[in-house]
């Protein structure tokens, strides 16, 4: 029944031609574009139901996949779901290229708006597990870079398809390629040592270290310069690529520090006094936590008194906590050894000065 309908339809219509098909092909093509258009609709929206569903139970890889089927398009379906209908309908060869054409060229577009996507929920991925903000200042950057690489490759392989003879752009890009980086070449070489800084990681934000003759706390690491704050207070700014080139000492990552500090002891001090002075400095040290006693021995005479030798290990390696143990030691050395009369040398400046003329005279 459908059949015969379908045959009197035909042939009803077959009168009616437009482009050498006939009104009943039109309308097939039509009705087969808007089945498929609503199919792939249907499946899309289906998609980012269990994706997003997937993507909030904290699934990794299908975030990433909702972006990009957020970011599928309508017009690209659409694209589709034409090429589709149009294989009903036997084109002339230009029409079919242009067709081809347009498709090839959809798909491309789409495709970098799906590698942005990729792009940007990884770098709101890496945002949301990072600790470190002003590292992820670096990773925008680099996402950014990353976006314009991409649409610059998939817009010459579009303009390759078209037919576009590429070589020149690719010729022109590179004279200008390299005009360009020869302008912002200490600018691109910060770049790059702040990518440097990025991956090896030599510090991060909070860690105390020091750069040739600067000392100070990272405060910032940014695309250009790194910012310290000194133990003074001033805010001290370096290039990346001199940090790059500089030699580094990371105080965090000191496990020990160790002081030695020489104690001067009058001759006055007898044997056992000399003996007890550095079981005391021993205990001292020892009952300090922070700190882990070496050595403490006598080891010279000398005209300003005899030499004490004491070594221990501070287990904070930045200037401000380990001064703060040594400076705790002192003080306890110091009480020890006045509780047990064990007397500091302390060093006498005779200073000579000759009398006054008349003084001289009456003296003579």
């Amino acid at each position: 029944m459908i059949t015969y309908y379908w045959q009197q339809l035909d042939q009803h219509l077959a009168r009616y031609r437009f482009s050498g098909h006939s009104a009943l092909a039109w309308i097939t093509a039509l009705l087969v574009f808007g089945l498929i258009f609503a199919l792939l609709k249907a499946v899309l929206r289906m998609s980012q139901g269990i994706l997003g569903a997937a993507a909030q139970g904290g699934a990794t890889w299908p975030a990433f996949l909702d972006k990009a089927a957020r970011h599928t398009h309508s017009w690209f379906l659409a694209t589709l779901a034409a090429a589709a209908a149009c294989e009903r309908l036997t084109l002339p060869g230009p029409s079919r290229a242009l067709l081809g054409d347009i498709v090839v060229t959809a798909l491309f577009v789409q495709a970098a708006l799906w590698g942005h996507a990729f792009i940007k929920a990884g770098i709101d991925h890496y945002r949301a597990h990072s600790q470190d903000g002003e590292r992820s200042t670096v990773v925008v950057a680099m996402g950014l870079i990353a976006t314009i690489l991409l649409w610059l490759l998939l817009t010459l392989a579009a303009l390759s398809n078209l037919g576009v003879n590429v070589t020149a752009l690719l010729a022109g890009f590179g004279v200008g390629g390299v005009a360009l980086a020869l302008a912002v070449q200490s600018t691109l070489a910060d770049f790059l040592a702040s990518l440097w800084i990025l991956f090896d990681k030599p510090f991060v934000l909070g860690d105390p270290i020091a750069i040739d003759t600067y000392t100070g706390t990272v405060e910032r690491i940014g695309l250009k310069t790194t910012r310290l704050r000194s133990p003074a207070g001033e805010q001290i700014i370096i290039s990346n690529s001199d940090i790059v080139k500089s030699r580094m000492r990371n105080y965090k990552r000191m496990r020990e520090r160790t002081l030695v500090s020489t104690l001067y002891l009058t001759y006055e001090n007898n044997h056992e006094v000399l003996a007890r002075a550095a079981t005391l400095i021993e205990g001292i040290v020892e009952n300090d936590s922070r700190a882990r006693f070496l050595r403490a021995h006598f080891t010279d005479y000398q005209p300003q008194g005899l030499i004490f030798e004491v070594a221990y290990s501070v287990r904070e390696g930045y200037v401000d906590a380990y001064r703060d143990v040594q400076h705790a030691i002192n003080l306890a050395i110091f009480h020890a050894f006045c509780e047990q009369g064990i007397e500091f040398a302390h060093q006498v400046v005779a200073h000579t000065q000759p009398l006054p003329a008349p003084i001289a005279k009456e003296a003579s």
